[in-house]
């Protein structure tokens, strides 16, 4: 599953919103590729997103989420199978 895809279900009533604000016909004025089989939406010119990862744009562009609501949700996801989380020291100093 899109990681991005759990970070919008993990957003209560989020989905909710952005229907009511008009995100399917935002994603149908989008320009889209396809690469591989998977469809992507072009934002910004030059970036390739999934639906999920477009409609999260959608929304904290049109205050539906706080940026910092969207940082815990995908804070709160697990790391992908392929990497694994390693503890740094900071010395005092560098705080």
């Amino acid at each position: 599953m899109d990681p991005f895809a759990k970070i919008l279900a993990s957003l209560p009533g989020l989905e909710g919103r952005l229907k009511e604000s008009g995100i399917e016909r935002w994603l149908k004025e989008q320009r889209t590729v396809s690469v591989e089989g998977k469809t992507y939406f072009v934002l910004g010119g030059d970036r390739f997103a999934s639906e999920a990862e477009a409609m999260l744009t959608f929304a904290v562009e049109h205050g539906l989420v706080a940026p910092e609501a969207l940082r815990a949700a995908a804070s709160q996801q697990p790391l992908p199978p392929d990497v694994e989380a390693v503890s740094v020291d900071i010395p005092k100093g560098d705080r």
